[in-house]
């Protein structure tokens, strides 16, 4: 039973698409964001359980978390980068003085020089790492900064999530 992948992602769909609501209502706007916040929490703990093959929420809710990512939807299987996008986006709208891009930018740069490090143990020194840590900061920081500033860019997610939310619930 995936439903609940499909409910957490039209849920959080519908929550990032809060821009649109502004208009209407700031209190509709402001009370999206706040659920957002907790639906963004828990689309990353579901992402990050099925992603790493824990089975952990299963055991405990005896739910099955998975989608059927063999149906008739080819895009279905691109349900995870979405999830995680889509965690972290509700995460950070309440959070309006966290620059996030930065903070994502850095993990990912230390966590690919790590990488490299444990993968190719002697082959690179330390400056080298330096220097691809760097280079993947700043480009990743770059382009996720850009993406911090356009409200669009949270719309588009939003809509994103609802159909995924609903080819999930679907297959």
């Amino acid at each position: 039973m995936v439903v609940s992948t499909a409910i957490l992602l039209i849920v959080g769909g519908v929550c990032a698409t809060a821009p649109l609501f502004k208009r209407a209502s700031k209190d509709l706007a402001r009370f999206l964001s706040i659920i957002g916040f907790f639906v963004g929490i828990a689309v990353i703990i579901v992402a990050i359980d099925l992603a790493l093959g824990l089975i952990f929420l299963s055991s405990i809710f005896g739910i099955g978390f998975e989608p059927n990512t063999n149906s008739n939807y080819p895009y279905l299987k691109y349900y995870l980068p979405v999830m995680a996008v889509l965690g972290i986006l509700l995460l950070s709208r309440p959070l309006k003085n966290l620059r996030w891009a930065s903070l994502i930018s850095l993990g990912v740069g230390i966590l690919v020089a790590a990488y490299l490090r444990v993968a190719f143990p002697g082959l690179l020194s330390n400056l080298e790492l330096g220097i691809i840590f760097l280079i993947i900061t700043l480009i990743l920081y770059t382009l996720l900064r850009f993406v911090e500033d356009i409200p669009p860019i949270a719309i588009v997610v939003g809509l994103v999530s609802i159909y995924f939310g609903f080819v999930t619930g679907i297959a």
